[in-house]
């Protein structure tokens, strides 16, 4: 996700490759263990910025005690390659991770390829990698997948997800990995990169789960069409397909439902939604990503109560997916609200309306509710 998400309209598909690369039918399983968490990058912005929290009760708490007194079991964090600020820097998603560690909470390390946000409208490359070589990429993408897990290594720093790229519906490291149509070049390249990246990390963490993240949760046809031609072009090593999911830009929870069944069912592969937000208020901030105007369902209003109960909507949702394949939730910067010093806003994320904590850090429902 990005500040300014723009989104891009994807054209005619075409070109449906064989159902003969479907799986088997599974058989439905039990009950699914929830691995939600929150996306907490921001979380060191909003601390130096004079950020607190506080638990229902008002009492404070660290933000890593706060999430796992709530039951969150995953902090989901951004690597950019060369970011011209503090976002997104390698120092900062190590010291969170020595933090996630401390307080027995697993990491997911959210590798963007780029030196700034990526998302399906702004892939781009990082400076110094090779725009015109594909083979060239391919080995600075590997060498830096090695170079970046390694650091984390050196620490005994335990990594549990990966994410390969960030939202790549459209490819990544545009010109040479961008996909924006059925072009077999195009698809190529994309695997040649995607795979090296799943080279460096298997070499490095071989036990970490990779993560395949597509924007479109609630678009079950891209998303059939883009697994089915990433296994055409034999991008298949990766254990989990990660799904963006926001009211505001990607439709109904009937769509999303669809979607997660479809990967879980018919490619029987563990889901997760790697992206969603949810608004709690219908107050206006002024730099607000989610727009109340257009991202709430009337069944469930932007209240505290109404944000707890899309919340467990998700996660009854997620549990009763195909084959045990629902993985968890994974909130969009779900602590990173605003900061106010002698009234007036010092910090704010954009996100404000949508945390899982209040405008002063105190838990919200929706906190427990996604456990």
């Amino acid at each position: 996700m990005e500040l300014n998400r723009r989104q891009v309209i994807a054209g005619t598909i075409a070109g449906m490759v064989s159902t003969s690369l479907l799986p088997s039918s599974p058989v439905l399983a039990a009950t699914a263990v929830m691995q939600s968490g929150s996306d907490i990058s921001w979380l060191p912005t909003y601390e130096a910025a004079g950020g607190k929290f506080f638990t229902t009760a008002g009492k404070p708490i660290d933000a890593f005690a706060l999430m796992k007194a709530s039951g969150f079991k995953v902090a989901r964090i951004r690597v950019f390659v060369n970011p011209s600020d503090n976002n997104g820097r390698l120092d900062n998603a190590i010291a969170l991770a020595t933090r996630a560690k401390a307080a027995g909470i697993d990491t997911c390390i959210d590798l963007h390829f780029s030196d700034t946000w990526a998302d399906p409208g702004h892939q781009i490359t990082p400076a110094g990698w090779s725009t015109t070589d594909i083979n060239l990429l391919a080995s600075q993408v590997r060498t830096y997948v090695v170079a970046t897990l390694n650091r984390f290594k050196a620490l005994n720093l335990p990594i549990t997800y990966v994410q390969l790229g960030n939202e790549i519906s459209n490819g990544f490291m545009w010109p040479l990995g961008q996909m924006n149509s059925s072009s077999d070049q195009q698809w190529k390249n994309l695997a040649q990169l995607f795979n090296a990246a799943t080279s460096g990390l298997r070499e490095v963490a071989p036990t970490a789960k990779s993560v395949l993240h597509l924007d479109c949760g609630g678009d079950s046809s891209r998303v059939r069409w883009w697994l089915m031609k990433a296994s055409l072009y034999r991008i298949r090593d990766f254990d989990i397909v990660g799904l963006s999911f926001y009211p505001q830009w990607h439709g109904s929870i009937a769509n999303l439902t669809e979607t997660l069944e479809m990967v879980a069912w018919e490619f029987n592969k563990p889901v997760v939604i790697a992206e969603t937000a949810y608004p709690y208020t219908t107050t206006r901030f002024g730099s607000d990503v989610i727009d109340v105007t257009k991202g709430v369902f009337t069944a469930y209003p932007a209240t505290p109560a109404g944000q707890a109960s899309y919340a467990k909507k998700l996660v009854a949702i997620m549990k009763k997916l195909s084959n045990n394949n629902g993985v968890g939730i994974w909130w969009w910067e779900g602590l990173a609200t605003h900061v106010m010093k002698n009234k007036q806003v010092v910090w704010d994320s954009g996100m404000t309306n949508s945390t899982l904590v209040d405008g002063t850090g105190k838990a919200l429902p929706s906190l427990a509710a996604l456990k």
